[in-house]
């Protein structure tokens, strides 16, 4: 689940980014080329979407093993900046009465407070109790997964300790926190759930725009290879090179259906 969570986070990040470049060159219309693209070729802003992250040294056990150790010592505080997103972006596409989108994270690197002094020697069960019961008060953790992670995105790179928790809450339900100092928290959170397959991409004519094709070519994913990720028809993840996509047959089975046509009466 949380290798998951960091090859979906960079899927969406990539798939803001051919998003972007898709609506610049439709078919049905383009939109300008903002400012700060000026220059630079569609290669280029996709290849300055690439997140990578990279995932070792794993412990796994009880939150309460946990609660007597400094936060700071499995939870990282960011040093100078922080890898954080603008949130869930979802980009509604029509196309001759077709109507899809697709979801997606603009992300980039922005200053990072300094962790104030009084929480440097605060321990998870301080933690617990300041931030995580007020947070999820119906929630009860039982397990953690500590970790070690580097990030690299646009020339930098941050080698760091990150935590997952896992518990359920009063109804049952399995509730999971990424707590991470670095990557955004909230946006590995909600990527482990996101729908992020590029309906657009396929039933559209966004299919036939060339850097796009060439996208999806490169990134899709064969099914019988890698973990399946969310619903079904979503993404197809290898957890090993942390690499998610499209499933291959997925998108084959989008191609193969008739692009959308203008019904005569509108």
């Amino acid at each position: 689940m949380v290798r998951t969570a960091y090859a979906k986070f960079a899927y969406a990040v990539q798939q803001g980014a051919i998003g972007k470049l898709a609506l610049e060159r439709n078919p049905g219309g383009g939109r300008p080329v903002p400012e700060e693209y000026a220059g630079k070729t569609g290669d280029q802003r996709l290849a300055d979407a690439q997140v990578n992250f990279n995932l070792k040294d794993f412990v796994i056990g009880n939150v309460s093993d946990i609660l007597n150790q400094k936060a700071v010592d499995l939870i990282s505080p960011a040093t100078s900046e922080k890898l954080t997103t603008n949130g869930e972006t979802g980009a509604n596409y029509s196309d001759l009465g077709l109507h899809t989108g697709w979801d997606s994270f603009e992300a980039q690197w922005t200053p990072a407070s300094p962790l104030p002094a009084e929480l440097q020697n605060v321990t998870i069960a301080e933690l617990y109790q300041l931030q995580w019961q007020q947070k999820r008060p119906d929630t009860q953790w039982q397990r953690y997964a500590s970790y070690t992670v580097t990030v690299s995105f646009r020339g930098q790179s941050r080698p760091y300790k990150a935590l997952f928790l896992f518990g359920h809450d009063a109804q049952g339900n399995e509730v999971v926190e990424p707590e991470d100092g670095t990557t955004s928290a909230g946006a590995l959170g909600l990527a482990m759930y996101l729908h992020l397959f590029p309906e657009a991409f396929v039933l559209t004519r966004l299919r036939t725009v060339p850097i796009v094709a060439s996208w999806l070519n490169a990134n899709q994913m064969p099914g019988p290879n890698c973990s399946t990720s969310g619903p079904n028809g979503d993404l197809c993840c290898d957890l090993v090179r942390m690499k998610c996509g499209p499933r291959s047959e997925d998108v084959a089975a989008g191609l193969a259906k008739p692009l959308p046509t203008q019904n005569p009466k509108e």
